[in-house]
């Protein structure tokens, strides 16, 4: 489901700076001091040796911490303060504390927040600036801000948006501004020659614009390449080289990518490393013959992808994430190295030698960088809330934040290296917990294994109808779980019995839950459980279904058995307001070329998988005449360019214009329908949920009946329905919504499709629509939605019984 809509991701807010390893500007700082994003030389790495003197009885120790507002904003550190931004939930601020004490010394009232949307936070992104005695900082509506470090006052400051047109990116400004001598550098965003803008740092005088391209979260770099140190930037289409104190531009390599996060690393002297697509990542090479720079690809690899983690370049290899894992490549080849689940997603710096990492979760783990492996050190855990920034290093600490705090860890002398507990592998006091306590004490460990595996004609194992435990048996490195149960791109490690090719994974569910699962073969292979026979045939690929005991199979959508059907009508529609022709299956109930009677017509979208998985015509031949009355169905196929850009993306108006002014006054023309909105239902699921939704309330008096299972709702959907929806005696409808516990969510962003269709409900509910349907214990797919797309029939075209 990755980036199917939204390819810059669901969450998609860490703006990056890289610099190499060769001779850079920097702000003029002490050598103690990390006084930007990433760093001194923005690379992400602090050079100095004999600072984690792990074998002489050092440790890493909570010297404090304070409450923080949210934000991603990372802190900087010079001149005795600790520097970032957060948000109160009311304003955006510029916020200094003691670095020693970690007591505030100030703060900057920027803006009002700025409010977190379709997966994000509230609060800035970007990460101040500390250049000599002051602090450049911007703030995510586009306030470019120059204060005096020392007391917080500002000396100037301009908007990037009201005063220089700039492009206000999706998620915000995030970009961080560069300091180099007298300019102050900032990727402002445009397409007329203002994609990157220099100011005069102490006055905000602008110096040079220039470039024509859009930015996302791309912030610039200086790196000496040749003789000449030049400026660095990636826009959205293509990398420049230029000129800092003039803006010219040198060289430009057009990259293909288009992912709003490309940022460079440079790799030894004249090589840049790019993640210039989601899945992908290049490496190019800068040249010079006779004074003329160009650029061109030594290698592309799929071995990062998936992050907005930039890697870090260190002695011949690349350390960073790809997906949710560590990983280490060679910078020459691209080649895999090594790959680690532990110790999960996150963002990294290097500190003497150490990789030092902050994950999502809250934890923060030291581990020796070697092209050897993940070999953790020493790992803490700091918050409970999410956290979405990499760590600082400064004069020996090591200084981040989360959601909610920041701290400040000491390296000092420790009796003990500190170290996070594993997690509980099984649920004590189980029977499955039991064997696998004999089996680890046994001495023939197989012996015990077959002997389970012979009893069980069925798996998983389910115990006292909550407790289910996953097994997997079979040769492999590394194996984890994904499914419902925890959520978009979250994958849960299996525990090996040591010795053994036994893999297991112990969890809990409610008692009538349905959800799909699949196991991870080595980090890439996606496996069905081979011990289950329960199947599910997904447009995600195939996976393995668990119902737990009390889940109630439904039998409307088997292959109907001795009973009328219907037939098909296909034909294919022409649009005016679209490009391309539509195929339309229009089902027709039984004996209706028998009759002259005129039939209430359902709008089902995504009408192709409705019927391969949703199994909706089996359910229609099942139903009609026996609890649903007969009825007319229109299954819409999807323009393949365009899927689910019909619902959510450009063409939602198009698709919705299309529905309503051409093809139900075609049906309406061309087949016995009842011409009435009472007569009509618009029905989707998923993203298509949020269709019907669309086209019932941006044109009332079309449908009186619309339905939705786990509608696809972020903030900008929901505010579109808030501005269309009056009331229930303004526009009265039937409503049928329907959600599931386990519906698609990240845990680790701000974003759940389950919780905003129980907020959407709510919403309804207060405009006066009585709703049927609700929360239920199952995932988001149509294996799960058509479980009970005979209630949405139901509540709509119940059976009518003739009088005498």
């Amino acid at each position: 489901m990755r980036r199917l809509l939204y390819p810059v991701g669901l969450l998609y807010l860490v703006s990056v700076v890289f610099l190499s390893e060769v001779a850079f500007a920097s702000p003029v700082v002490s050598g103690k001091d990390w006084p930007s994003w990433r760093g001194q030389n923005y690379d992400g790495k602090w050079s100095q040796s004999d600072v984690f003197k792990f074998d002489e009885g050092y440790g890493i120790k909570l010297a404090w911490k304070k409450p923080l507002g949210s934000g991603y904003s990372s802190v900087s550190i010079a001149d005795g303060l600790a520097v970032t931004m957060f948000s109160d939930s009311t304003f955006d601020y510029i916020v200094a504390f003691d670095a020693q004490t970690g007591d505030e010394q100030w703060r900057h009232k920027v803006d009002s927040t700025y409010i977190g949307h379709d997966g994000s936070h509230n609060g800035p992104i970007s990460t101040p600036v500390i250049a000599g005695d002051k602090v450049i900082a911007l703030g995510p509506k586009g306030q470019l801000v120059t204060l005096d470090l020392e007391t917080g006052k500002e000396i100037w400051s301009t908007h990037l948006v009201e005063e220089h047109k700039a492009q206000v990116p999706t998620y915000g400004f995030a970009t961080c501004p560069l300091v180099y001598d007298k300019f102050l550098i900032v990727e402002t965003g445009g397409t007329k020659g203002n994609a990157i803008t220099s100011f005069h740092k102490d006055t905000g005088e602008i110096l040079w614009s220039t470039g024509a391209d859009t930015i996302h979260y791309q912030s610039p770099i200086t790196v000496d390449l040749g003789d000449q140190t030049q400026l660095l930037c990636v826009g959205d289409k293509q990398v420049y080289g230029m000129m800092p104190e003039t803006g010219e531009i040198i060289w430009n390599y057009r990259h293909g990518g288009g992912l709003g996060h490309i940022n460079p690393v440079m790799v030894d002297q004249n090589r840049v490393f790019l993640h210039y697509k989601w899945s992908e990542s290049m490496l190019l090479s800068v040249t010079e013959k006779e004074g003329q720079f160009s650029a061109e690809e030594v290698w592309k690899s799929r071995n990062i992808k998936g992050t907005y983690c930039p890697p870090i370049y260190y002695d011949g290899h690349l350390y960073g994430y790809s997906g949710n894992f560590l990983t280490c490549i060679e910078a020459d080849s691209g080649e895999s190295v090594w790959k680690s689940r532990q110790p999960g997603d996150g963002f990294l710096i290097l500190v003497d030698g150490h990789l030092v990492i902050q994950t999502k979760k809250g934890t923060l783990h030291i581990a020796k960088a070697s092209p050897e492996g993940y070999e953790e050190i020493a790992s803490l855990k700091l918050f409970d809330e999410l956290a979405w920034t990499p760590p600082s290093f400064a004069d020996n600490r090591i200084y981040t934040r989360s959601l909610s705090e920041i701290a400040c860890l000491d390296i000092t002398k420790s009796a003990q290296l500190p170290t996070i507990a594993e997690k509980d592998v099984f649920i004590p006091g189980t029977k499955f917990a039991q064997f696998i306590k004999e089996v680890n004490q046994a001495e023939d460990k197989k012996a015990l294994i077959d002997e389970f595996m012979d009893s069980h004609e069925q798996l998983p194992v389910i115990e006292e109808a909550t407790l289910v435990h996953f097994v997997y048996r079979g040769e492999a490195k590394d194996m984890a779980i994904a499914g419902h149960m925890f959520g978009y791109d979250i994958e849960e490690p299996m525990t090996r019995i040591e010795g053994t090719n036994f893999f297991y994974y112990s969890t809990k569910l409610e008692p009538d839950a349905m959800v799909n699962y699949r196991f991870i073969r080595d980090f890439e292979e996606s496996v069905p459980d081979s011990l289950n026979s329960n199947r599910a045939q997904t447009i995600f690929g195939e996976f393995s279904s668990l119902a737990m005991p009390k889940w109630t199979k439904p039998d409307h959508f088997e292959e109907p058995e001795g009973v009328a059907r219907g037939r098909l009508d296909t034909l294919r529609f022409e649009s005016n307001f679209m490009e391309g022709s539509r195929k339309l299956d229009i089902y027709l109930p039984p004996k209706y070329d028998e009759t002259d009677k005129s039939y209430p017509v359902a709008y089902v979208h995504w009408g192709a998988v409705a019927q391969n998985f949703g199994k909706m015509t089996n359910t229609l031949d099942n139903l009609i005449g026996k609890s649903v009355s007969p009825l007319i169905v229109v299954f819409i196929h999807q323009l393949p360019p365009a899927r689910g850009q019909e619902f959510l993306g450009d063409l939602k108006e198009k698709y919705a214009e299309s529905l309503v002014e051409e093809l139900v006054p075609f049906v309406d023309e061309n087949y016995r329908t009842v011409a009435a909105p009472e007569a009509r239902a618009n029905i989707g699921m998923g993203f298509s949920g949020f269709g019907a939704f669309y086209s019932t309330f941006k044109y009332p008096g079309t449908f009186g009946k619309v339905s939705g299972q786990s509608t696809f709702l972020l903030t900008e959907q929901e505010n579109e329905l808030k501005s269309l929806i009056s009331d229930a005696q303004t526009q009265p409808l039937e409503i049928y919504l329907d959600w599931g516990k386990y519906d698609y969510r990240s845990p680790v962003e701000a974003w759940d499709i389950g919780k905003a269709n129980k907020w959407f409900a709510n919403y309804l509910e207060s405009k006066g629509y009585t709703l049927a349907g609700g929360e239920v214990n199952e995932g988001f797919s149509w294996i799960n939605w058509r479980n009970r797309t005979d209630k949405i029939l139901k509540t709509f075209f119940p059976l009518q019984k003739s009088r005498r």
